[in-house]
């Protein structure tokens, strides 16, 4: 789940991309309905959805030309032209984990409301891939977020990755954690020569602050989430409970 800079956008969908995207949305339908349930399958293309509709809506509110790129095997993605600034590119950046954290909390309340653990599990799964992406490493969301602030953040998240890929179990989220790090081993370095001399990056400090803040506040609520989540409800169970395959 992520956000592409491009200097022009396509104009319009090929019908390539539409019946791609199509195929790739029902991909993750069937697999994620037969493994666990079409609920959840549903509720989950809806993160997704809503964590993009979040950047989507923070460009345009900008007046930053934006289209929805599309879905792929690990997520969905959106295309926007390049911002004036790193301030505008952050904000963008941290439209997604907001609406992301805040179905998170959607899908609490409606378990709470109807005792069904699907809601629930959704809302384990929203809170955790709204955190996980807030990690300040570039591709992911932070990383474009705390460009804002200071390069010294954007190694920070290494660790956290790191610690990620030694207790990933799935060979795909291994994968997935060497991409994630082998491109932002290149965008940190890239950033790192430029933050001092490129005007893209030169904010005031008064900004940086309120960004500090704001990502402060942003991975504090989600990762409290999370804890609450984890400690109270035993998410093994809850996911097992609502498999098909227990």
């Amino acid at each position: 789940m992520s956000s592409i800079t491009n200097k022009t956008l396509p104009k319009k969908f090929s019908i390539r991309k539409v019946l791609l995207n199509i195929l790739m949305a029902s991909l993750i339908i069937s697999i994620l309905g037969f493994v666990v349930n079409l609920k959840y399958a549903l509720g989950y293309l809806f993160i997704l959805i809503l964590h993009e509709l979040g950047h989507y809506i923070t460009a345009k509110f900008l007046k930053v030309s934006v289209t929805f790129g599309g879905f792929t095997p690990i997520g969905a993605y959106i295309i926007h032209e390049n911002p004036k600034n790193c301030k505008e590119n952050a904000l963008i950046a941290m439209g997604g984990p907001l609406f992301g954290g805040l179905l998170g909390l959607v899908y609490y309340v409606v378990y709470k409301v109807t005792g069904d653990y699907t809601f629930l599990a959704l809302a384990f799964t929203s809170v955790i891939m709204n955190l996980a992406n807030l990690i300040p490493v570039n591709p992911l969301d932070g990383g474009q977020i705390v460009e804002a602030i200071s390069p010294i953040l954007c190694y920070i998240g290494f660790p956290f990755l790191i610690y990620l890929f030694i207790s990933a179990n799935r060979l795909k989220s291994k994968l997935i954690l060497i991409f994630i790090m082998a491109a932002g081993i290149y965008q940190t370095y890239n950033f790192t020569i430029k933050y001092k001399t490129d005007s893209y990056y030169k904010l005031d400090k008064h900004i940086k602050i309120k960004f500090i803040i704001a990502y402060s506040i942003l991975i504090l609520s989600l990762a409290i989430s999370s804890i609450y989540l984890y400690n109270v409800f035993d998410y093994k169970d809850v996911f097992r409970s609502i498999s098909r395959f227990k």
